[in-house]
């Protein structure tokens, strides 16, 4: 079945609002800094997107490869060039070589032998690549990424495959995408403790919080939130 998107708003008028509330919770929780919002956009069309990049959004997240380069390409086609699209899904090994020349961040590096292969492929374009090392933060077996009991061997692994390769992985810190069957707080705030214990090598950065759930995940520590039905609308299958 195709998934449809099903319009409350205009994107252009969800942004501003989205905006507002990531600066209220940042506010609320005594925060300086502003977390970096990321309008995740697949399956949504291109005026959409442009929509919202006449609005100064300028970070896409995508989950697919082929969507994000397609996207990429008619960007640029049209004298674009300064829309940082991300890549927030599951990555297959063998698809790292046709992303990554197209990307610039990555925020599910999920396994040891993924971090490796990207590792490789841009040591060999000679490109920084920035990285968010996923966590399965609620231990679900239907999801991938990196258990606490991995962290000690990531951290080692990183910095090892780092003086190995010379290679420019720009570590940023971690991401998670917490159990819906739960309440995030707790997911939140775990990620928060182990991204201070682990903040070298593995960066400080805390990738988390979706529409339904960004306030509290600023509230809890996030710098970076991953948001598209509160800026796209919901979406149902028919």
């Amino acid at each position: 079945m195709e998934a449809v998107s099903v319009p409350e708003s205009s994107p252009a008028s969800s942004l501003v609002a989205i905006r507002a509330k990531i600066e209220a919770a940042a506010r609320s929780a005594g925060r300086e800094d502003v977390p970096e919002l990321v309008a995740v956009s697949k399956f949504q069309p291109l005026e959409k997107l442009r929509a919202l990049y006449d609005q100064g959004q300028r970070v896409f997240g995508e989950n697919y490869v082929q969507e994000l380069i397609e996207k990429k390409k008619a960007f640029e086609a049209a004298g674009i060039s300064d829309v940082d699209f991300q890549f927030i899904g599951h990555l297959q090994t063998n698809k790292v070589k046709l992303l990554l020349p197209f990307v610039d961040t990555i925020h599910s590096v999920d396994s040891f032998r993924l971090l490796d292969e990207i590792a490789s492929r841009a040591t060999a374009l000679r490109k920084s690549v920035r990285v968010y090392f996923q966590i399965n933060v609620d231990q679900e077996v239907s999801k991938g990424g990196f258990s606490e009991a991995d962290l000690p061997a990531l951290a080692q692994h990183f910095t090892d495959c780092s003086k190995a390769r010379s290679t420019s992985l720009i570590p940023m810190g971690l991401m998670c995408i917490p159990d819906p069957e739960k309440d995030p707080r707790g997911a939140f705030l775990r990620m928060r403790a182990w991204s201070s214990r682990w903040k070298e090598p593995l960066g400080g950065g805390l990738s988390m919080g979706m529409s339904d759930d960004f306030p509290l995940a600023i509230e809890c520590g996030s710098t970076v939130v991953r948001i598209g039905s509160a800026l796209f609308g919901t979406r149902r299958t028919v």
